[in-house]
């Protein structure tokens, strides 16, 4: 007996009915975008917003074409009468700290009505080497596409989030809000720059304000997650200088907006990297402050018993020492045990100056091969690095330490004993402190602190007897109202103002991340309406399934797309496991007679497959025999990350008849990694069941009230 007619038995063993029907869900073509000026919008509608299935799971978004929307970390516009959605792109394969994995550059999609995407491309080649060797997996990487349109220069301004340069941003303008933006000079920036490549500041928003003022709000991660915002200058490409600290800590992803006269900034709390976090929020009377949220901490730095009490505030420096250049630091420090940790860590600052500074973090936090006692160096515009220390270092245990900079040589003793040796040439001048990272809640104690030049001259002495006058001690930080902890599965990235004829409606959006799988381009978008109450605080966010939002318009000129069979675009999930003897299919009823052109079948790649995928396209039942009608092996290397057809087109289309039924088989002999669908478990389709084989298709079993996304052409 052959495979195919094994094949054809087994499916008609399973019992289940096949009922000639089409989707109910007609997916249609976009009509051509006007990419004119900004203009008075057109009337309003009331569209649903889907963010889940039935059962409260992350849905895909598809594009008109039927693709996953492939764009993340961005924002969306509404610029004239459409809605333009902006992304970093996810499909060719990036991944985060990776090195090999390329950049995959930044994407748009426009929109009549925020519902109907039409994939617009690239915003500028990112192919480029240059692009690569600055944003590619082995990097940083480069995120956060943010786009505004200046009225003076009638230029659409894009800035994004880079790690290759001290100020850690491009700039770029455009005649159009998709394509053609051309890179501008690195923008100059108030704050101080950090050193090349360096993790010195990270994602930002652009908020232009009623009188066409723009501000860029950005995460100082010098600060330990501080926020600034500063005003820009008229082109939206530099700074002009006037800046403000809102004095948060461990935050990111801010956006700023404005409502009833107060200024609201939103971003994640706290900060973390592809996982979900929470949302908060502070307000101000101004954009540059002063910013204020639902309560002041305490001074992180104090003194008792003639001793300084450390308790977060990260960074503190000394009042004077700007110029200070070889000199020893010495002082002597008790770790204690952090708020948020089984370890005690102290950390000792020197040669602090615009450039950066040199953080020398001695504890016991448990690092892989280096428990008990570390010395962990933050070098400005480097990689954190550890050594383990001949010694332990004990919770509460005071020790002698003295770190000696002369030239680019920077010697560290503990208790006398000469324990690092490190060679750096990126600051050769500046202050010294103490820091103690605020997020984790880190303590310690100080006493004895002494600065000594080359020559002998003492620059400082303090026995913190007499207070802080010679510091200057961490700012007192703010806390904001967190209105998620969640940001409904992910992090928080814009909230977009959209005037009605009932008001301002403001669309929240969140990322829904993998949770730092490898492959993000699999992440949702979350869209909710934010509430306010009457006093102006914001009410917590639901993180519904679906919201009917009244909003601008435009009308919506449509075609159906020439597909027979269509599985539906709603409430689709993906799943990844198509290797070795796993196989899945769909079967598929024809509703009419005609000519069998192609089959497309939604899946991705993950984990890097050794071995193409196949698709089968079968007959089943008793008129078809099971036999296999068209085949095609796709390379690993053409198949997305993201969620996009793979198509089966036939060389010789194929005479079909009303109620011909055919299934659609997925598999490939892959060792490694594997391929995915897109499934729903609550989108009826009556047209064939679902099917999974976990021996390489020898027997097949049906999964009940599931459908995967495929569809096919008859003419």
């Amino acid at each position: 007996m052959t495979k195919t007619t094994q094949f054809r038995r087994r499916l008609a063993g399973l019992g289940l009915p096949l009922i000639l029907a089409l989707s109910a869900t007609q997916a249609t073509y976009a009509a051509p975008v006007d990419w004119g000026k900004p203009s008075a919008g057109p009337g309003e509608s009331t569209v649903t917003l889907v963010n889940q299935d039935a059962d409260g799971n992350p849905a895909i978004r598809f594009d008109v074409n039927g693709n996953a929307i492939d764009a993340h970390d961005g924002q969306i516009q509404r610029f004239g009468d459409t809605y333009y959605l902006y992304g970093t792109s996810y499909g060719c394969g990036y991944e985060w700290n990776t090195p090999g994995a390329p950049f995959c550059g930044f994407v748009s999609y426009s929109s009549p009505d925020l519902v109907h995407w039409t994939p617009r491309g690239p915003l500028f080649d990112a192919s480029t080497k240059t692009w690569q060797k600055q944003c590619d997996g082995g990097t940083y990487g480069c995120y956060r596409p943010h786009v505004v349109f200046n009225k003076k220069t009638r230029k659409y301004v894009l800035w994004i989030n880079s790690y290759d340069n001290g100020v850690g941003y491009h700039v770029f303008t455009s005649d159009h809000p998709t394509h053609g933006f051309k890179e501008m000079d690195v923008p100059d920036l108030a704050a101080p720059e950090g050193a090349p490549g360096g993790v010195n500041y990270g994602d930002q928003h652009v908020f232009v304000d009623h009188d066409g003022t723009a501000y860029l709000s950005f995460t100082d991660w010098t600060r330990g997650g501080d926020i600034i915002v500063e005003r820009l200058d008229d082109t939206y490409t530099t700074g002009t200088g006037d800046w403000t600290r809102t004095n948060l800590r461990s935050t990111e992803a801010p956006t700023i907006f404005e409502r009833g006269g107060t200024y609201y900034l939103t971003y994640s709390d706290p900060n973390r990297g592809y996982a979900t976090t929470g949302t908060g929020y502070v307000t101000a009377p101004t954009p540059l402050g002063p910013w204020s949220g639902t309560g002041t901490s305490r001074d992180a730095w104090s003194v008792s018993d003639g001793m300084l009490n450390i308790e977060g505030g990260d960074i503190g420096l000394s009042r004077g020492g700007e110029a200070w250049r070889d000199y020893s630091f010495e002082a002597k420090v008790t770790p204690q045990r952090a708020e948020k940790g089984d370890y005690a860590q102290v950390g000792l600052v020197v040669r602090g100056s615009a450039a950066g500074s040199y953080q020398w973090l001695i504890g016991n936090y448990p690092h892989d091969g280096a428990t008990g006692g570390n010395l962990t160096k933050l070098v400005p515009g480097k990689p954190a690095t550890t050594e383990k220390l001949p010694m332990p270092i004990v919770t509460g245990q005071s020790y002698d330490v003295k770190i000696t900079v002369k030239g680019s040589r920077i010697e560290t003793r503990i208790d006398g004993q000469l324990v690092d040796t490190t060679e750096d040439t990126t600051s050769d001048h500046g202050r010294v402190g103490f820091r103690e990272s605020q997020g984790d809640g880190e303590k310690a104690r100080i006493d004895d602190v002494t600065v000594t030049a080359a020559d002998g001259t003492v620059l400082l002495s303090d026995d913190l007897s007499g207070g802080l006058e010679k510091w200057d001690r961490p700012a007192s930080t703010i806390t904001g109202t967190n209105i998620t902890t969640t940001s409904c599965g992910g992090q928080p990235t814009d909230v977009l103002p959209l005037k009605t004829g009932s008001g301002t409606m403001y669309l929240y959006q969140s990322d829904v991340w993998m949770n730092a799988k490898a492959n993000e381009a699999l992440a949702k978008h979350y869209w909710q309406p934010l509430e306010f109450n009457g006093d102006g605080s914001i009410r917590p966010i639901e993180c519904g399934r679906s919201y009917d939002v009244t909003v601008p318009v435009r009308p919506y000129s449509a075609q159906k797309r020439p597909h027979a069979v269509e599985t539906g675009d709603a409430g689709y999930r993906t799943h990844w496991d198509v290797a070795g003897g796993l196989e899945r299919a769909q079967e598929i009823t024809l509703p009419g007679a005609g000519r069998l052109r192609a089959v497309r079948f939604t899946t991705f790649q993950s984990g890097h497959p050794n071995a193409p995928l196949v698709l089968d396209l079968r007959r089943t039942g008793a008129d078809g025999g099971g036999a296999t009608v068209a085949s095609v092996e796709i390379p690993a290397d053409e198949v997305s990350w993201a969620a996009q057809w793979a198509e089966l087109k036939l060389d010789r289309p194929l005479q079909v008849h009303a109620g011909d039924r055919f299934a659609l088989v997925v598999r490939s002999a892959t060792t490694q990694g594997a391929y995915g669908i897109a499934y729903s478990d609550t989108t009826p389709y009556e047209g064939g069941r679902a099917l999974i084989s976990h021996d390489g298709g020898e027997n097949w079993t049906a999964e009940p009230g599931r459908v995967l996304h495929v569809e096919a052409d008859v003419s």
